[in-house]
């Protein structure tokens, strides 16, 4: 994802400094976003991109917030 690796860091600061909390959540929108489009690839299209059912997995059960 393009999103910041430390999502705690990274709302915590946002929310400290009072930044821009809508960034955050287009991030999160992203990654949810990106994960339902992972969680409909077969293991053809998967291993096209490098990715195992297992990784895909993995990274589908994740929370938005990760």
């Amino acid at each position: 994802m393009t999103c910041a690796v430390n999502n705690k860091i990274e709302v915590r600061g946002a929310i400290e400094r009072k930044a821009n909390v809508g960034s955050v959540l287009k991030c999160w929108l992203r990654k949810y976003r990106s994960r339902q489009l992972l969680a409909t690839l077969d293991r053809h299209q998967l291993k096209d991109i490098g990715v195992t059912r297992e990784e895909a997995l993995q990274e589908i059960r994740k929370p938005f917030w990760r």
